[in-house]
């Protein structure tokens, strides 16, 4: 299988003196289409045009001619050459960026949920009270806490973005939603931040959600591929957050084209994280769901929150699929787009395990404010949501604010008609 990914427009570049177009790249290699009537030199200064950015430029080998180019081009098999490492981290950095952007349009444009595993909201009855005896809008109180800090309901906007000039307009539009409503608000992977500091402005949401709880973002995983454990303070404290959310995306990696696949000694590192940073750190799984048992270890070390991510929602790994370029890799993520334990269950295998102990946010799937009521009565502290929010907030921060609000109507209708007046009178209903 190739690690090509296939990127969302074609990228402009010059091989020599010739000028070219690749729609397929990877941080070794890449395609690129250059017309018919040219032959590149067998080595040759490759020029990488990336949008926004200064032009990359990296010593390549041209191996050859491959098939796939349109009519009138020619396609070459163009490998970059070893000893130029500060030209690779730039590569890599755009790269990133552009995973971003990709990820962003994807799920703008693409059915990325699971297509059969629903959630298992549905299975979750809350009682039904017939004359519930109160006003709705005067006694029934939306107000949760996590970590500390007061929300304005048990609703989470969940981290889904960041690293590229598009997902820092989102990010903005979240962070004053978040901010007019009183949500807390994840931030997506800041890796790229890491690959590249100049993408720092499209995490750093504080000025624009002075308020709110923010939630920094790392995958775990990154641990074994050169970062380190200070640099998880940096990020908290470059955008201000209250909480540092680790990602286990083990799925998403391996169907990834270029994914990390080492996870090895993780768990006494992430130990080492809960004692180095000066904020609470919640482990997060990224739609395949975390059990009671893994809720118990991380617990043990330390880890003061989980998000069970489970399945029933955005599936990463068939999102990843639509970026391979190679037919094979886009049948793994088919394989498994409904891996995972669906949410529901996640959930109440965690609250089972350490509901007493740690704060417990449920997302997977939740794509109501009824749904977002099934997943507190059933133990959690808040439930998140992430593709819903990011829909709505891509076409307009407008449209993004009405269907918050629109969830937190639902959430009232949904307490009031199950006779409860408050959060933690939803967390002690008895449910079927």
């Amino acid at each position: 299988m190739t690690d090509l990914i296939r990127l969302h427009a074609p990228l402009g570049l010059r091989v020599g003196t010739l000028l070219g177009l690749s729609s397929l790249i990877s941080p070794e290699r890449m395609a690129v289409d250059l017309p018919a009537s040219e032959e590149p030199p067998s080595e040759a200064e490759v020029a990488l045009h990336f949008e926004n950015e200064e032009a990359v430029i990296l010593r390549a080998s041209v191996r050859g001619s491959i098939p796939g180019a349109p009519s009138l081009w020619q396609r070459w098999d163009i490998v970059f050459s070893d000893g130029q490492p500060e030209a690779m981290e730039q590569l890599i950095a755009a790269l990133s960026s552009l995973r971003k952007t990709a990820h962003l349009r994807i799920a703008a444009d693409e059915d990325v949920e699971s297509a059969r595993t629903r959630a298992g909201w549905d299975d979750v009855r809350l009682p039904h009270v017939a004359l519930p005896e109160a006003h709705a809008d005067l006694d029934v109180d939306l107000r949760a806490h996590l970590f500390g800090k007061e929300l304005g309901a048990p609703l989470m906007i969940s981290g889904m973005t960041g690293g590229s000039e598009e997902a820092g307009l989102i990010n903005r539009r979240l962070a004053r939603i978040a901010q007019e409503l009183r949500l807390p608000l994840g931030l997506g992977s800041q890796r790229a931040m890491i690959e590249n500091p100049a993408l720092k402005s499209t995490f750093d949401v504080r000025s624009e959600a002075p308020d709110v709880l923010i939630v920094a973002n790392l995958g775990a995983v990154q641990f074994n591929y050169g970062v380190d454990v200070d640099a998880c303070q940096r990020l908290v404290e470059e955008v201000d957050a209250d909480v540092l959310a680790l990602h286990l995306n083990p799925l998403q990696e391996m169907v990834q084209p270029e994914g990390d696949r080492d996870w090895r000694g993780l768990l006494p590192v992430i130990e080492r994280v809960v004692r180095a940073v000066d904020v609470p750190v919640l482990a997060k799984e990224t739609g395949c769901g975390i059990s009671g048992p893994l809720a118990r270890q991380l617990a043990d070390i330390g880890v003061r929150g989980i998000d069970v991510g489970g399945t029933g929602g955005t599936a990463w790994g068939w999102l990843e699929g639509f970026r391979a370029a190679d037919e094979q890799r886009q049948a793994i993520g088919e394989t498994f787009r409904e891996w995972g334990i669906p949410t529901a269950d996640a959930l109440r295998s965690c609250v089972a395990e350490v509901g007493t102990e740690m704060s417990i946010v449920s997302t997977g799937g939740v794509r109501t404010g009824l749904d977002v009521a099934r997943a507190v009565a059933l133990g959690a502290d808040v439930a998140g949501m992430a593709l819903p929010f990011f829909r709505a907030a891509n076409e307009s921060e407008e449209l993004g604010l009405a269907f918050g609000r629109r969830i937190l109507e639902e959430i009232r209708i949904a307490m009031f008609c199950a006779g409860v007046r408050d959060v933690p009178g939803l967390r002690a209903l008895e449910v079927s």
